[in-house]
């Protein structure tokens, strides 16, 4: 019985580290973006994505959003719930890089620097998904350490 507690600890130790480093990516990646909604609609816009009405609005939410959901992937504030926003806003960057790259749009992602002059690559892309898997893991995983609040797992419904 003490072994499997141990693999069940050192797992939750795992997912525990994984959501801290979700939480630093989208605090670090939300940084750049803040103090200049006007830089990033441009970026935004570059995708091809959203209609052009929703692209300052994007430039707005979108930072935030990532500043949030950091915030509470690092203090493991509601973290299922905030894995659940990183995992969704993961995919439709993966989805988006990946459709323009798939229709020769060279750009910048403007993932952690607005600045940057790397353009998005396959790379980007493959580290996008790297990302998603750590918060799905995170996402699925049964409880946390290091958190606000206390996850054991599910509640009895009886």
């Amino acid at each position: 019985m003490s072994a499997l507690k141990a693999t069940i600890d050192r797992q939750t130790l795992f997912t525990s580290l994984l959501r801290l480093a979700c939480g630093f990516v989208f605090l670090y990646a939300s940084q750049d973006k803040l103090g200049d909604a006007e830089k990033f609609t441009g970026i935004i816009k570059e995708y091809h994505i959203l209609p052009n009405p929703l692209v300052p609005l994007a430039a707005v939410i979108i930072p935030w959003l990532e500043f949030f959901t950091g915030a509470c992937l690092l203090a493991g504030w509601k973290w299922r719930g905030a894995a659940l926003v990183y995992c969704g806003l993961m995919g439709i960057y993966s989805f988006a890089l990946s459709w323009n790259l798939m229709h020769g749009v060279e750009m910048n992602c403007g993932c952690f620097s607005m600045d940057s002059g790397e353009k998005t690559t396959w790379l980007s892309v493959l580290r996008d998904v790297g990302f998603f898997a750590m918060g799905f893991m995170v996402l699925t995983s049964p409880r946390t350490f290091f958190s606000l609040e206390r996850s054991t797992g599910p509640k009895n419904s009886f």
